[in-house]
């Protein structure tokens, strides 16, 4: 379709109060600045979409007075005469106040703007009147096919969909012949897959973005595992420390027996001496006995029997408070344990009852004070939940540790302290009895002194009885707390030093966690070259549909070519539309240059839509050539004339 514009007029439309222009296959416009070469552009404009040259709404059409005020109640209209195909068409639109009077009022007022429209005389609805204009031409390809600029002041990405229409359908098939044969494989799986190529860049993008989030992740994660581990020892010379204090132990708590053997065993002689002793004892009694009278013969009994239980009683007195003595050193001990468990309980409770508390500024940025999104605040959230979780969980089991093995201890002193308490008892009661008894024998009447040298053989028996005595008088004092404080030292080092050895257990768990953080790294790093290697097929894809467009476009065009997208450093691509003169990107080119150019891009549109309308050039005073085209040309040239000159 061929349109031409025959005839425009002018009526009081922005600085011209009337004018009516006749229009040929090529009128040239020219005059000074000023003059109204713009105007006339913007009345066409005005007159098929109601906007300026320039794509404007809201732009002053109303005349003008010497105080740049509106000129009321004038009527500002635009007419023009159109051939689509040789058929004559007239437009009409108008734009006029409205003025009311009010009841009661002297004058009128005004109360808004109307705008009229005429379509070959009959007037029209605007609705009715831009469907006819949508008919006749759409908007945006009126404005690609009439401006010479306008087509290179679009988005790139709209420049490049037009491009892209004229260019054709290029099949799949088409594009992938000239691909490597593993990346048609690739593409093939994500063409048959039904996604859309740009959906999938995107999927591919958001998935990539979580595993490097999660893969920036990793080095701290290690480095957070790695200040956790307690410093390196040697632990085989930790285990033979232990070994040797071991040792050591069972060489203390062998002395320790041996000694309550030997005394025992000393006790048991002196018991034996002590026999021998009364044996003698009834011997000479005996023998007194026998030249006294039967009264002194009791009283010798009664004398017998009462230091044999004073015998008694100082043996039972000695033993009471050994075994009393042991008794306090263990009960000592028991309650130093029984603290030390009461303190790790409590330390087991506080850090069992502990909670994570987040500060109120944990989920803020730093730098610019934002709350994070919910996606970083469940992350980090999670992230410290598990770190406060795995610290308690190490702290815990310590404790627990720690608290078995002075359990174990506990469970021997009690032991200890029970079998000595028994002892104790038992020796109490005894010795209460004896107590009683010796109280009553020495409520019996002195008895009388018999003559020891009465009897010779009395004489004798008495140094044997002497003798005796002092070996008695030589019976050792078992004295256990020096070994048992070496004892309790011994258990209390080998007790850190199996503290000490735990850490191996806490080295060995840690640097298994760093090898699994450091396979998960290996597994995240693989994964994401695998998309990257899926985004290199699809840049490679995109390439060569891109390289057929950019080749099929370019043959469409005399002057300019396009370069439909841009390489990375990289080596990925990027989308784009750039226009370029004779190998100048188009915003480097003069004036002259932009206008040539835009003459040949609107050749190439109106052949692809088989629609040819007229071209405004402004400053075509710029160029003195333009490439031949079938539309009509209107040149808006700057003159030095005050006024328009038409021809």
């Amino acid at each position: 379709m061929n349109i031409q514009l025959k005839q425009l007029t002018l009526s009081n439309f922005k600085g011209i109060r009337q004018l009516t222009i006749e229009l040929n296959a090529i009128t040239n416009i020219q005059g000074d600045n000023g003059t109204g070469k713009s105007t006339i552009f913007d009345a066409f404009a005005w007159l098929l979409f109601g906007k300026d040259s320039h794509d404007a709404k809201d732009f002053n059409i109303k005349t003008l007075d010497e105080t740049s005020k509106a000129i009321p109640m004038l009527e500002h209209s635009v007419e023009g005469i159109l051939t689509a195909d040789g058929i004559e068409t007239t437009l009409k639109r108008t734009y006029q106040e409205k003025w009311t009077r009010r009841r009661g009022a002297e004058q009128s007022e005004l109360t808004g703007h109307e705008t009229l429209f005429w379509w070959n005389g009959v007037p029209l609805q605007a609705g009715e009147y831009k469907s006819k204009i949508d008919n006749l031409i759409n908007e945006g390809l009126f404005k690609l096919l009439t401006s010479t600029l306008y087509f290179n002041s679009m988005k790139w990405q709209d420049r490049r969909q037009v491009l892209i229409l004229i260019a054709g359908e290029i099949s799949d098939k088409e594009v992938l012949s000239n691909m490597d044969k593993e990346q048609v494989k690739d593409i093939t799986a994500i063409l048959n897959s039904g996604k859309d190529l740009a959906d999938f860049r995107k999927e591919i993008a958001v998935r990539k973005k979580k595993l490097s989030d999660e893969l920036k992740t990793i080095p701290s994660r290690i480095d957070e595992v790695t200040k956790g581990l307690p410093e390196p020892l040697d632990f085989e010379a930790v285990k033979a420390d232990i070994s040797q204090k071991q040792a050591a132990l069972l060489e203390v708590e062998n002395t320790i027996t041996d000694q309550v053997t030997a005394y025992k065993q000393k006790a048991e002689e002196i018991q034996c001496i002590q026999n021998q002793v009364f044996k003698l004892r009834e011997t000479m009694n005996s023998m007194q006995f026998e030249e006294k009278s039967s009264l002194q013969k009791v009283r010798n009994e009664q004398m017998l029997k009462l230091n044999d239980l004073k015998q008694q009683h100082s043996v039972l007195s000695h033993r009471l408070k050994d075994e009393q003595h042991a008794l306090d050193v263990s009960l000592q001990s028991k309650s130093s344990i029984e603290s030390e468990i009461n303190e790790l309980r409590a330390e087991w409770t506080a850090v069992s009852m502990a909670e994570l508390i987040f500060k109120e500024d944990e989920f803020v940025c730093p730098l610019c004070k934002r709350e994070l999104n919910p996606e970083s605040i469940a992350e980090k959230s999670a992230q410290m939940i598990q770190t406060f979780t795995e610290n308690n969980s190490k702290r815990l089991a310590d404790i627990t540790t720690r608290g078995r093995r002075l359990s174990v201890t506990f469970g021997e002193i009690t032991a200890d302290i029970e079998t000595t308490k028994a002892e104790v008892h038992k020796l109490s009661a005894s010795l209460e009895s004896l107590s009683q008894q010796l109280s009553e024998s020495e409520t019996l009447p002195a008895p009388l002194d018999p003559d020891p040298d009465s009897v010779p053989q009395c004489v004798e028996i008495r140094q044997q009885i002497a003798k005796l005595e002092l070996q008695i008088l030589e019976t050792p004092k078992l004295n256990l707390e020096s070994l048992k404080q070496q004892k309790s030292r011994l258990q209390s080092q080998i007790y850190n030093l199996q503290v000490t050895l735990g850490h191996l257990d806490v080295i060995k768990r840690g640097k298994t966690r760093i090898n699994e953080l450091l396979a998960l790294e290996k597994s995240l790093a693989a994964q994401i070259s695998n998309l990257e290697k899926q985004e290199f097929s699809m840049d490679a894809y995109s390439r060569s549909r891109m390289d057929m467009v950019e080749a099929r476009v370019n043959g469409k065009f005399s002057l300019v070519k396009f370069r439909m997208f841009n390489t990375l450093i990289n080596g990925g691509i990027e989308e784009a539309c750039d226009c370029m003169v004779q190998g100048v990107p188009y915003a480097d080119v003069n004036s002259a240059g932009k206008i040539r150019a835009g003459i040949d891009i609107i050749n190439t549109l109106s052949k692809h839509y088989s629609i040819t309308a007229p071209i405004w050039i402004d400053n075509r005073e710029s160029t003195n050539t333009i490439p031949h085209t079938e539309s009509q040309l209107i040149n808006l040239i700057v003159s030095t004339d005050k006024t328009l000159i038409i021809k």
